[in-house]
């Protein structure tokens, strides 16, 4: 097995590093790394991509991802989850009830901006805020810009209610739960979370971690290993000749106006109104669609020059 990608549905109470780590070692590969971190409380979708194919997570890390769980209102600790320590409760609203909520979380919808929470894995001079945190030194982070594409609350059985969020990378739900409580005036906590998605990934594709780890070597290992192409298969693709893609591989470019005409003349379903990456492919000698490379695109198509030039991204290594 050299490289490619495994869906894990990871469970309780197990970081995700220690996570990656059982993968790579039944695997019997050296690189591993994932797209995305969930917390120990959390489960469900973990992408890990092992050897070679680490260098393809950028592009699945930049992907949304959709989350469901739950929150527990009247109760905020300084982890802002379950498993931190009771900071405060609070009297949740007399007569509150599940149209209120919905209407107060659709005001976190959109671009927002939010710091990370005192015990996360962001860092502060290198150290991670989660262990500065245990020591009890506490550092305010500048907040940062996320997206907040859905947040949907679908039950209320007070305290706890049941949501469904979708976001961008380094959204923090925890700190949605927080601040939800906070504009309620009772405080809150996150109680469950679960990835269910990663882009166009699903949990339902996944493995479970324990079911891989006992699985045994070949067939009964490797079936759970996706190829590169297949995992990628969201971002837009062009199909070059055989003779483009050798001399793409060999250093050769391509110009920002010949992968428009391709993309026009190839008719692709994805939307390409304002690609970031793009997938060149080639055909085999089996007919199949093989990877070439990856490709970043400097400026807005509607922008394009003739002198603009298609960013090659040297990352993949068909052979």
């Amino acid at each position: 097995m050299n490289s490619g990608i495994i869906l894990i549905d990871k469970p309780l109470g197990i970081s995700s590093f220690q996570a990656v780590n059982k993968v790579r070692r039944k695997a019997g590969i050296k690189k591993a790394g994932h797209t995305g971190t969930l917390d120990p409380m959390a489960t469900g979708l973990l992408t890990v991509c092992l050897g070679r194919a680490t260098r393809m997570a950028r592009f699945l890390t930049d992907a949304r991802k959709t989350y469901q769980g739950t929150i527990t209102l009247g109760v905020e600790t300084d982890s802002f989850d379950a498993h931190g320590k009771i900071t405060s409760k609070g009297q949740v609203p007399k007569g509150l009830g599940l149209e209120e909520l919905q209407r107060l979380a659709l005001e976190f919808v959109g671009t927002i901006e939010q710091s990370p929470p005192a015990f996360s894995a962001a860092k502060h001079k290198g150290v991670p805020l989660y262990k500065l945190a245990r020591k009890g030194i506490t550092i305010q982070k500048e907040p940062r810009q996320i997206e907040v594409y859905r947040f949907s609350i679908d039950a209320y059985d007070p305290p706890h209610l049941s949501f469904i969020i979708e976001c961008s990378k380094g959204t923090y739900i925890r700190s949605l739960a927080h601040d939800l409580g906070r504009r309620l005036g009772c405080g809150a906590h996150l109680s469950s979370l679960r990835r269910t998605k990663n882009g166009h990934l699903s949990v339902d594709q996944a493995v479970g971690l324990e079911f891989f780890l006992n699985a045994s070597h070949g067939p009964g290992l490797e079936r759970w290993i996706l190829p590169v192409e297949f995992v990628l298969s969201h971002i837009p693709a062009i199909v070059v000749e055989p003779e483009q893609a050798l001399a793409i591989q060999h250093g050769q470019g391509m110009s920002l106006e010949a992968a428009l005409d391709y993309l026009d003349e190839q008719k692709p379903r994805l939307d390409t109104s304002n690609p970031r990456y793009m997938r060149i492919l080639t055909t085999g000698e089996d007919g199949s669609y093989r990877l070439v490379c990856m490709a970043s695109w400097p400026v807005r198509p509607c922008d394009v020059s003739d002198d603009d030039r298609l960013e090659i991204l040297r990352v993949w290594n068909p052979n």
